[in-house]
């Protein structure tokens, strides 16, 4: 009897201790928008009103130089997998899902589809969607006992259901598959593995996703008691197209009205203010394309206010939906010992010419908006910076980046800023070390490489010892980083290698790979390495197996 008393008793005490170190593990949320820039939101500078996001700053930590991919579904690749996007098959962009027009419900709509004969001759690190033999991270997090939910943007997905979320890691998805989703009537939206259409009045998906993710939160606090959770909120907005709710519209209307020109030469000030960047940081020149504002009629001017009011709107839209989030983890008490994570995928778009897309008598109105905002806003969204989403130099790739976590991260000054640079994989190696889970040797019999990143839990508690003493590289569409302390190397996929000192230049106007050809040298060996290691071929013949000139060649033969 004294033998099966003691045996109860162990087992209980066992038990305890178990749940005990489940909770003092964090839970962790990992918040992810879309084509926004650097310096839009307030704690980077910006105009947009983030009092939400700006007071996870203001207890946490900012990033100053944090690097994503350059692009949505690389940068998602890789905060999926701790690996570079070609080592995961996503080296270029992801395929895309359907080309009916009339589709039902769940899918894109205005693509060709591409078959997998369509795609026998494209390497496997350019095949446009997960390997199935590379685990995840929500799949090495459930394996240490995490609940995992998703709500948002996958663009991860070729069409087969093996490449969706709940097959790759996720106990529960609410979200759209595709790479991007109208806000107001989605047409790819799924609930775990079903295709389903919006619903509800003044429906909105950025309201949607928050309010579906407090759901998966407060179902796992009352069905998985004592156990932490993983959540990755990936936002649409601010992608194009652009559609705001017109109250949030109203709010900004006449904010922009001084111009681009104005508006970046006073913002770059206030970050200087802010500690943000150097005192000595320039602001590069307007674009040659970019009208000066002045040039602009009284007409143009007030269209051009109205579309970034519409941009900033669907930005404050999100931070009002984080502020129920932190509201919901206040409540129950969880604030405190969860870990954050907001960023951005890429720098600003810039994908049409200067003054964007759209019709200004659809601005504003439900159900309707625009869907570009133009590059002379998207310079301005990325100040001080040189150019945006797809390339390499600063506007590119550089991400807000705010980390929250009060049990975690060490006492001190608020606003304080993280000096070291990073990059995305070093946040799966920060999440997996916080959370105690492994990366397996092997996955569905194939050996797993080893994870990229480093883990920042020390820049955390303090420490200012640099995250990377070896070089660090990103590439996208052969626009190309190599990055070692102060030195980076960039170049355009066209153009060749520029070295520039970021402590003396963070904006990057001063070449000096003239002068220090020893270590630009030393930098492009590095990146021929990665190169290599990681699967990259060079942009003159990758571009052949890009989704576009794929589904080009596609669409010529089917049109002959």
């Amino acid at each position: 009897m004294k033998i099966k008393n003691l045996l109860i008793t162990s087992l209980a005490i066992f038990a305890l201790n178990s749940s005990m170190q489940a909770q003092d593990r964090p839970n962790v949320i990992l918040i992810l928008v879309d084509d926004m820039g650097w310096s839009n939101i307030g704690c980077y500078g910006g105009m947009v009103e983030t009092p939400n996001i700006d007071r996870l700053a203001a207890d946490g930590l900012r990033f100053d130089q944090f690097y994503n991919a350059a692009r949505c579904c690389p940068t998602r690749a890789t905060l999926m997998t701790g690996l570079h996007p070609h080592q995961v098959g996503i080296g270029h962009m992801t395929l895309p899902m359907s080309n009916n027009e009339d589709a039902p419900p769940g899918e894109s709509r205005g693509y060709v589809v591409l078959t997998e004969e369509d795609m026998a001759e494209v390497p496997s690190s350019y095949q446009g969607y997960l390997y199935s033999h590379i685990p995840t991270l929500p799949e090495m997090l459930q394996e240490a006992g995490y609940g995992t939910y998703i709500t948002g943007k996958w663009h991860l997905a070729s069409g087969q259901p093996e490449t969706w979320p709940t097959q790759r890691g996720f106990d529960r998805f609410y979200g759209h598959l595709a790479g991007t989703s109208d806000f107001f009537d989605p047409r790819n939206l799924y609930r775990g593995n079903n295709p389903i259409r919006a619903h509800g009045d003044r429906y909105y998906i950025t309201d949607a996703i928050s309010e579906e993710a407090i759901e998966y939160i407060t179902d796992h606090q009352n069905e998985r008691v004592g156990e932490p959770f993983f959540l990755y909120l990936a936002y649409n907005a601010p992608h194009f197209p652009l559609q705001c709710m017109p109250e949030d519209y109203e709010k900004y209307r006449g904010r922009f009205m001084e111009g681009w020109d104005v508006l970046r030469a006073r913002r770059l000030e206030k970050q200087k203010e802010m500690g943000l960047v150097p005192k000595n940081t320039e602001l590069t020149p307007r674009p040659d394309v970019v009208p000066a504002w002045e040039a602009l009629t009284p007409e143009k001017q007030n269209e051009m206010d109205a579309i970034m009011s519409t941009y900033a709107a669907m930005v404050d839209r999100v931070d009002q939906n984080i502020g129920k989030l932190i509201k919901h983890l206040e409540n129950t008490n969880d604030l405190e010992n969860t870990l954050i994570f907001f960023l951005s995928d890429n720098g600003g778009e810039a994908e049409t010419g200067p003054l964007g897309q759209f019709k200004f008598e659809d601005l504003g109105q439900y159900g309707k908006g625009g869907n570009k905002y133009g590059r002379g806003w998207a310079t301005m969204s990325n100040t001080p910076f040189r150019e945006y989403k797809h390339y390499t130099h600063q506007g590119g790739v550089q991400t807000p980046m705010v980390v929250h976590w009060p049990k975690g991260i060490s006492a001190g000054p608020k606003n304080r800023f993280v000096r070291q640079y990073g990059y995305l994989p070093d946040i799966v190696e920060t999440i997996m070390d916080v959370a105690e889970a492994s990366r397996p040797s092997s996955y569905k019999g194939k050996e797993v490489p080893r994870g990229e990143g480093v883990s920042f839990v020390n820049s955390l508690k303090g420490s200012n010892i640099l995250i990377h003493k070896e070089p660090i590289c990103i590439e996208h569409e052969g626009n190309r980083i190599s990055r070692q302390g102060r030195w980076k190397l960039v170049s355009y996929y066209d153009k060749p290698w520029e070295l520039f000192d970021l402590d003396a230049d963070r904006s990057e106007a001063n070449d000096l790979i003239d002068k220090h050809p020893d270590i630009a040298n030393k930098l492009i060996k590095a990146y021929d390495e990665w190169a290599d290691r990681a699967g990259v071929i060079h942009w003159d013949e990758a571009q052949h197996f890009s989704v576009y000139e794929i589904r080009k060649a596609k669409r010529a033969r089917e049109e002959n």
